[in-house]
């Protein structure tokens, strides 16, 4: 298991990782420009008009992240993690917007299909495209497993997505430099449907984590193993969990003998927290005490 990040070493990744996407959507918003002005690609133009949504939502994001890592205060007690969901809403709105712009053009062009120019500069800028997302896409996934930030996860499928769109361009591409023009609005046809899905995907998940969703099953799972490890430890109910930025928020009752001395009953109680936190690190576990005559029931 990695070691835990501090607050300086979380901020500087997640500012690595919004930067670097933003400094990669604009190199890919001039490169691709250039190529859409020569070749007169449908297809190009919905990647250009992705990658400038992308610089939009990119920017938001940053903005985001930044305000998420600011610790709590007095009218916000559990910190400003939210503020990861609301910009990866954000993302979502705004990817969209451009999904339908481009359903529009795509059928424009299936009406009226043109040859395509430049075939091979589209090909070799496309070719780019995917190299350089690639590279931002393993520097996302490391910082995604190192802070479990949701505002870089949902930055990343976004651009995981590119990665298929890009390779459809090419393919679009190939086969109007021999002669079959209509693939150009298909390839863009199914490219705007392919990206308002994930604009789907990413707001569906902002708004669980806004609502407050339960953390995965396997979670409850672990924390139920780790109660059942002390044998003070006599059942546990209203397991409680939720995330907030890349904060966990776990809260659950541990019924114990009602006999137990407050502080072995306290003591009890922060050896449960710990362990849960070695699974956990990031999270902040409260536990309440319950005294119970008689073993209960366990409950989740």
């Amino acid at each position: 298991m990695q070691e835990p990040l501090d607050e300086h070493q979380a901020r500087r990744l997640l500012t690595l990782a919004a930067s670097a996407s933003v400094a990669t959507a604009l190199i890919l918003i001039a490169v691709k420009s250039v190529a859409w002005v020569l070749t007169g690609s449908v297809s190009l133009l919905a990647s250009l008009i992705d990658s400038i949504m992308d610089s939009l939502a990119s920017l938001v994001n940053l903005a985001a992240i930044r305000y998420s890592l600011v610790p709590p205060d007095d009218e916000h007690r559990f910190g400003h993690g939210k503020a990861e969901a609301l910009a990866g809403l954000g993302q979502s709105l705004l990817i969209a917007g451009s999904a339908l712009y481009l359903l529009r053009e795509a059928v424009l062009k299936l009406l009226d299909p043109r040859p395509l120019e430049a075939t091979g500069l589209g090909i070799g800028v496309m070719v780019f495209s995917i190299a350089l997302t690639a590279l931002l896409l393993v520097v996302q996934k490391y910082v995604v497993r190192r802070t479990g930030s949701t505002a870089i996860d949902a930055d990343s499928l976004h651009y995981l997505s590119d990665l298929a769109v890009n390779a459809g361009i090419i393919v679009a591409l190939v086969l109007s430099g021999f002669g079959f023009i209509e693939a150009d609005g298909l390839v863009g046809l199914v490219i705007a449907l392919y990206i308002f899905y994930s604009a789907w995907k990413i707001g569906w998940d902002a708004v669980q984590l806004l609502l407050d969703r339960e953390l995965p099953g396997e979670v409850r799972d672990v924390i139920g193993a780790v109660v059942g490890e002390h044998e003070q430890a006599l059942g546990f109910h209203d397991l409680r969990t939720r995330q907030s930025g890349r904060t966990w928020f776990i809260q659950l009752h541990v019924d114990m003998d009602e006999s137990l001395p407050l502080r072995q009953a306290h003591d009890l109680g922060e050896r449960i927290r710990e362990d849960i936190l070695k699974h956990y690190p990031a999270a902040e576990v409260i536990i309440h005490h319950d005294p119970v005559p008689n073993p209960p029931h366990v409950s989740l």
